[in-house]
């Protein structure tokens, strides 16, 4: 799965690869360590993240809420995670998320979108205490995951927007640290049918990553504080 990521790039370098409408605004994005929106007692820090959507024929970035928030629960943070949506090897996509009440409204509507991050984080099962990995594209400037969006009503009568990355089985890569479910990943020639496509193109759009997409290495444990954001979070620690 998905569940902890990095962002790190200048907006213009966004607008270009994406070929977004409008203006690239100046600065960027630099987050090292990005969880979804998590609760410390009564206080909910909110997590955004600039996700790709297809409106009026064209490419348009909006920072959506992470994880998705269900229209039904009207603005709150959910008690459970939805952070990922997790496809089934042996079913059609259609077919399980249309029995998940959290992710169906958004499948049903067709609201896709494309996730960037600059890396993401993940942990070997096998090992005690857990050894984080960070998974980097091994080429291309961000790994673009598959996501569903959905709203959701606050009671001010304002929407929030929020978004969940859709997951798949492991290529050889996430199997080699030991990790067993992967982002879906979007081909840059697949980007237009994720967003716009019928279901059955989009869901054809939903299988484990080319192996060579990306490469890992290992990071400090301290990464498993979510608001852990120092400099060595980028690189591979000393010791074995």
């Amino acid at each position: 799965m998905c569940g902890r990521g990095g962002l790190d790039y200048d907006w213009s370098r966004l607008w270009n690869y994406f070929n977004l409408t409008g203006q690239a605004p100046d600065g960027g994005v630099r987050v090292l360590n990005l969880a979804p929106s998590w609760r410390s007692g009564e206080t909910v820090h909110w997590s955004r993240v600039p996700v790709i959507r297809h409106a009026d024929n064209q490419r348009q970035m909006t920072p959506l809420v992470w994880p998705l928030v269900p229209f039904w629960l009207k603005g709150e943070l959910p008690k459970f995670s939805t952070a990922n949506c997790r496809s089934e090897a042996d079913r059609p996509f259609s077919e399980t998320v249309a029995k998940k009440p959290t992710f169906r409204n958004a499948w049903k509507h067709d609201q896709r979108c494309l996730v960037p991050f600059s890396w993401f984080y993940e942990w070997d099962q096998r090992s005690k205490p857990k050894q984080p990995w960070r998974v980097l594209p091994a080429q291309d400037p961000f790994l673009v995951m598959a996501g569903l969006w959905d709203r959701s009503p606050l009671p001010d009568g304002e929407m929030l927007e929020s978004f969940t990355i859709v997951t798949t089985g492991p290529n050889q890569l996430l199997t080699d640290i030991g990790h067993h479910r992967s982002p879906v990943m979007l081909d840059q020639s697949d980007w237009d049918c994720w967003l716009s496509g019928t279901k059955d193109e989009a869901e054809s759009l939903i299988h484990p990553p080319p192996n060579d997409l990306m490469k890992a290495h290992k990071v400090t444990t301290q990464v498993n504080n979510p608001g852990y954001q120092n400099e060595d979070l980028l690189q591979e620690p000393d010791h074995p």
